[in-house]
């Protein structure tokens, strides 16, 4: 997936607490992007930073953006300085780690996110492209690593392998399709009995969409991140 702006509203950023767009507002999205996947208030956060993320994210405020993420915050929330604050009085064990070469994906201001609550763990790879817009490059559930490189909104959805009846590639796509969604793309991840399903959107799909693919018999989860 190449790193393309899809509207003029991608360059300019949204309304945020500063000071940079990529820096702030896409730190902050990806947080979000980290906790909506991990679905569970962690226990314990590292925060591994690359290159220009790594030089310039004291002075930037890329940490307190990028744990106000996890923590729920919306990019214009005032309390957003006051994360590392908010973490600490939730007993949150947070770390920042400034990785010393170049970035595993390629970008500059990349960040990974290592979130776990006792036996749940996941690690979340994703670049700050400018504009407060992110590309999630790498993710890992409980040790079940994928390679994404995808843009937001994006579906995760574990399928049951001991179903009957997946849904296979060709289906997901007429599935959306018929709905008015056509998918961007989709990768399909599988390793013994573990099976991901990755949907690549243009939109978030509506709330009766979300509440149908819930539904289905072979739906172990669904996650989306928008």
């Amino acid at each position: 997936m190449s790193h393309t702006f899809r509207s003029i509203f991608d360059i300019i950023g949204p309304v945020m607490v500063g000071p940079s767009s990529s820096h702030t507002a896409g730190a902050l999205a990806l947080g979000r992007a980290a906790a909506q996947l991990f679905e569970v208030k962690p226990k314990k956060v590292t925060i591994h930073y690359y290159e220009s993320f790594a030089d310039t994210h004291l002075g930037h405020g890329t940490d307190f953006a990028i744990l106000g993420g996890i923590l729920g915050f919306a990019a214009d929330d005032p309390m957003i300085p006051q994360s590392l604050k908010m973490a600490e009085s939730q007993k949150i064990a947070v770390t920042f780690i400034e990785e010393i070469g170049d970035s595993p994906v390629g970008h500059p201001n990349t960040a990974t996110m290592v979130l776990e609550r006792d036996k749940k763990k996941i690690s979340v790879t994703g670049s700050s492209i400018g504009g407060g817009s992110i590309v999630l490059n790498h993710v890992a559930i409980d040790n079940f690593s994928m390679r994404l490189d995808a843009h937001l909104p994006i579906y995760f959805i574990h399928q049951n392998t001991l179903q009957y009846h997946l849904y296979s590639e060709t289906e997901w796509q007429n599935y959306f399709a018929f709905k008015g969604y056509p998918l961007n793309d989709i990768r399909i991840f599988r390793e013994s009995d573990t099976e991901w399903v990755i949907l690549y959107l243009d939109t978030v799909p509506t709330k009766e969409m979300i509440y149908e693919i819930n539904e289905l018999p072979f739906i172990e989860k669904a996650i989306l991140i928008s």
